[in-house]
């Protein structure tokens, strides 16, 4: 298989089991999240990197599929006989490129978003508590830098929150940059930027960063259970970014916010709920990681033969044969292509008969697929073809 049919395959089988575990967890994270608390909620979206990695595991292994005459029909390369279907234009290439032409068009957008918001930011000046001031407002208190994460606030930070609001805003953003909340809206980027072309999958994402900060104002008020009010208090002092950055963690976002004050009012998940609740997750990802996994396509074994592809001016040959000798069916196909046996003797000729059913491939290959039969390997001088034992070529 050529590296590009290799990548298609990988891109293709990856964006389906991907799409299949975010249907998954968009129709799971609401009762998941009301049943066991946000942070299994969050930790759900677990499934769509571990599917993706199941999908691209080795598979099992499957049988090779015998014709009524004993021939292995699984021996002829699945890439050469599509190519002889097609026999033309190879639209795999142009599609490759055009992949490729909106991964760098979507890598270029997100930098370009990620590098306005740093621009809107203007000067910023560390503050003697290890915080960056800004002289910018909107979009602020938020936490950003993947090598160097550091905490921004805006410029009436102390006038706007009270002492209390800023310790839970420290928290809550120091909180994100310990649990790596940074490196994951990073591989969330990546992964928009490889499957821009899965609308599904730039939807999810929105609904990720509202997992994120739940399960983020969770966390802060398992440690602060009194100061619910407060922290209330303070995302309704903050004024939104219209714009959030793709790679930042913003104190308070528009969509979720409502949701996060909800959520306020709610009691604290017991910890043997949020137990259940991590062990129900822990099933239900070995289900789906297993399930991609035995889903897939069985790979082909592999055998002795190593098919070469079709060299310019190569003559192919077609042939539809049932239960002849193999070295009936190599003295075929050396007529329709015009190649000398050198020693047609070598292959078997009598016992069980060999079924050939090809339709324009090299016939280079096709007397590797019969000489196998034989134990034998075909050598190729010119015009002339010269069988040896397998083990000789070892």
């Amino acid at each position: 298989m050529t590296v590009p049919t290799e990548s298609a395959m990988w891109l293709l089988e990856t964006s389906v089991a991907m799409t299949l575990a975010l249907l998954l967890v968009l129709a799971l994270r609401l009762p998941l999240r009301r049943a066991f608390g946000a942070a299994v909620g969050y930790a759900a979206w677990v499934l769509l990197p571990l599917s993706a990695i199941a999908v691209l595991l080795p598979s099992a292994t499957r049988p090779l599929p015998l014709t009524a005459a004993g021939t292995s029909a699984a021996r002829i390369p699945p890439p050469l006989l599509q190519a002889t279907a097609t026999a033309g234009f190879d639209p795999l290439p142009w599609l490759l490129a055009i992949w490729m032409a909106g991964v760098v068009f979507m890598a270029a957008a997100t930098w370009c978003e990620q590098r306005r918001f740093q621009r809107g930011l203007g000067r910023i000046a560390r503050r003697e508590d290890g915080l960056y001031q800004s002289g910018a407002i909107l979009g602020l208190p938020a936490a950003f830098g993947l090598l160097r994460p550091r905490i921004v606030v805006q410029r009436d930070f102390d006038t706007r929150y009270s002492s209390e609001q800023q310790a839970l805003i420290r928290t809550h953003e120091r909180s994100h940059i310990r649990c790596g909340d940074l490196h994951v809206n990073a591989f969330v980027a990546l992964l928009r930027c490889l499957y821009w072309f899965n609308p599904l999958l730039h939807y999810a994402a929105r609904r990720f960063r509202h997992d994120q900060e739940l399960a983020c104002d969770l966390r802060v008020l398992v440690r602060h259970p009194r100061s619910r009010r407060s922290y209330g208090e303070a995302m309704l002092k903050t004024l939104l970014a219209a714009r959030p950055s793709p790679l930042a963690c913003h104190w308070a976002q528009a969509h979720p916010l409502k949701e996060r004050i909800l959520m306020l009012k709610q009691p604290l998940p017991a910890p043997k709920r949020v137990g259940i609740g991590a062990a129900v997750l822990a099933a239900l990802a070995s289900v789906t990681g297993f399930g991609v996994w035995a889903g897939q396509p069985a790979d082909a074994p592999k055998t002795e033969s190593v098919y070469l592809h079709s060299v310019p001016g190569e003559p192919k040959v077609s042939l539809a044969l049932s239960d002849e000798t193999p070295r009936a069916v190599a003295r075929r196909i050396a007529a329709q292509a015009g190649l000398n046996l050198a020693n047609p003797q070598a292959l078997g000729d009598s016992g069980k008969g060999v079924s050939l059913h090809v339709d324009g491939i090299p016939a280079r290959s096709a007397l590797e697929l019969v000489a196998g039969e034989s134990g034998m390997k075909p050598v190729f001088q010119g015009n002339s073809v010269t069988f040896i034992p397998v083990d000789v070529r070892r």
